[in-house]
């Protein structure tokens, strides 16, 4: 329950109360279904199908009052709310502040995304993993949990050892090129790696402290791209220390009595597969620590949410399947689809990669020619600076606006669209609402008597809240673009019906409005780590 009754939930609790007194009067159970209407509709549809009731259509409309009206249709009502009442009731609630806030959830939240391995810069088939992960904790946030994000390291392994040892043969080659080289012949270097894996997954106190140090470099390149996507972690968990603290010394011995050999390998049996846990020299598989690692999140937050590629569903379902045994069930995955080029899947190791650096200046490049195009009055400094917050919102905006389970296939001209469902478009409303306040001198009295022209952008911005707990509870982040580019072609829509500045009367209450749509879209660029600007 929220601290303060939004508009929508104010009138619904009126309509609701309507209903089902009328339904108590002629003694017939409130059964029905009850959902938001659908456009000309009205605001609130009640749908007696499942009952087999059908309302009286003269009764019904004598529900209606000054507030609110009630249209049957067969075994519908649409509940429709006047408005001048509902109109004052959302600019009064966005006046105030109360649309806005949300109550403060129990429990603590960690999300977990990116652990990309810190092999080279990221590329932008794992960059939908980051901006997945950061926008839901951006939501959550705002729907008010307590959140904390989580970068889980992997400094153990095939591709981090080999990378090592690749720094240390090909020293004239940089990080990158040298790692490639190692896996363009890895049955030459096979040997020396899985060494300095047995070494790593022994606990080899020295070589781990020394692979992390390198790995804190490399990884700064992987963080300096993500910044420029607004995108920063809270936590940093290293994969080595589930080793060094003896926490799977601990997972292995709990699962002792469930646990089977097969030449030295312990595993658990699991449908008709195995899971293993240890290989035959006895030491610990990736999957044992990250059990460690989740048994470790349970133990600081009541929720875990990882984000992962589709490809990882059996890990995770096998990883479910463990933690049952230590009694944990808070742990939830958010998968996604991938981002494709012509060439196919991206992999660090072939060398077949985008770089998100690179894919970010290619953003920035493109907004600077566009707006170059729009504007020719903007110094060199703003220039860069709306240049810079167009490129990564159309990055951001382009790749969470698809249904996670959708493949994404990053296209130029729609993520760059000022006329369309793209960042800039609704970047470029919100700029347009900034400059007529900038325009503002003195604001007179607010005349609450609202035009029908004014109705649509308020009830837009009354389904704010609405759409944030939606998004949150069916971990729906693709459901808040969606709302920016139908709040942004509302307000298009209000400023080509309703002057504002030259309005008269109508003055104070419309520069109230453009203030509200702006309040309200600098709420949902804050969720979807957009900067705004007032010049584009």
């Amino acid at each position: 329950m929220n601290l303060v009754v939004k508009p929508y939930e104010k009138f619904d609790n009126m309509a609701k109360e309507r209903i089902n007194s009328y339904l108590s009067r002629k003694g017939i159970p409130a059964n029905y279904r009850v959902y938001r209407a659908q456009r000309n509709y009205g605001d609130l549809t009640f749908d007696f199908q499942r009952s087999g009731f059908v309302p009286e259509r003269d009764e019904i409309i004598s529900l209606s009052d000054d507030l609110l009206a009630f249209n049957p249709a067969g075994k519908f009502v649409n509940a429709v709310y006047r408005d001048g009442p509902f109109s004052s009731e959302v600019l009064t609630s966005a006046m105030d502040g109360d649309l806005f806030l949300f109550q403060k959830k129990d429990g603590k939240v960690l999300v977990e995304h990116t652990s990309a391995n810190p092999t080279g810069p990221l590329h932008i088939g794992r960059v939908r993993n980051s901006i997945i992960g950061d926008t839901i904790a951006r939501l959550l946030k705002k729907f008010g949990f307590d959140v904390k994000t989580e970068y889980y390291v992997n400094d153990i392994g095939t591709q981090v050892e080999a990378l090592l040892l690749a720094t240390e043969l090909f020293k004239d080659l940089n990080y990158t090129e040298a790692y490639q080289k190692i896996f363009q012949n890895f049955d030459q270097y096979k040997d020396e790696v899985e060494k300095m894996m047995l070494r790593a997954e022994s606990g080899d106190e020295e070589f781990i402290r020394k692979s992390t140090e390198k790995l804190k470099m490399y990884l700064s390149d992987v963080l300096s791209d993500l910044s420029r996507l607004s995108i920063e972690f809270d936590m940093f968990i290293w994969e080595s220390r589930f080793i060094l603290d003896g926490s799977v010394r601990d997972v292995l011995s709990k699962l002792g009595p469930v646990l089977k050999d097969e030449n030295g390998a312990k595993y658990i049996d699991f449908g008709e597969g195995k899971i293993y846990l240890t290989r035959s020299n006895g030491t610990s598989v990736y999957f044992t620590r990250d059990v460690a690692h989740h048994i470790m999140k349970n133990n600081q937050f009541q929720r875990s949410i990882d984000v992962l590629g589709e490809d990882h569903r059996e890990h995770f379902r096998k990883l479910k399947y463990v933690l049952d045994f230590f009694g944990i069930k808070g742990v939830e995955g958010v998968f996604y689809s991938f981002i494709t080029t012509k060439q196919g899947r991206m992999s660090t190791r072939r060398g077949n990669v985008v770089y998100v650096r690179d894919f970010i200046d290619e953003a920035v490049e493109r907004a600077r020619e566009e707006i170059i195009s729009r504007r020719r009055d903007l110094s060199e400094d703003e220039l860069d600076d709306i240049s810079k917050k167009i490129g990564a919102a159309a990055v951001r905006y382009n790749i969470i606006k698809y249904s996670l389970e959708k493949p994404v296939t990053f296209d130029w001209s729609e993520a760059l669209n000022f006329e369309g469902d793209a960042a800039p478009f609704v970047m470029y409303s919100y700029a347009r609402a900034r400059s007529i306040l900038s325009k503002v001198d003195v604001q007179g009295d607010i005349n609450f008597s609202f035009t029908k022209e004014e109705a649509p952008l308020l009830r837009m911005i009354a389904l704010y809240p609405e759409v944030v707990e939606d998004a949150v509870t069916h971990i729906k982040p693709e459901r808040i673009p969606r709302y920016a580019f139908d709040l942004a072609s509302s307000f298009n829509q209000f400023y080509r019906d309703c002057d504002v500045l030259g309005s008269g009367d109508n003055k104070g209450r419309r520069v109230e409005i453009v203030k509200a749509f702006s309040r309200t879209m600098e709420e949902v660029f804050d969720i979807l780590g957009i900067k705004p600007s007032d010049k584009i």
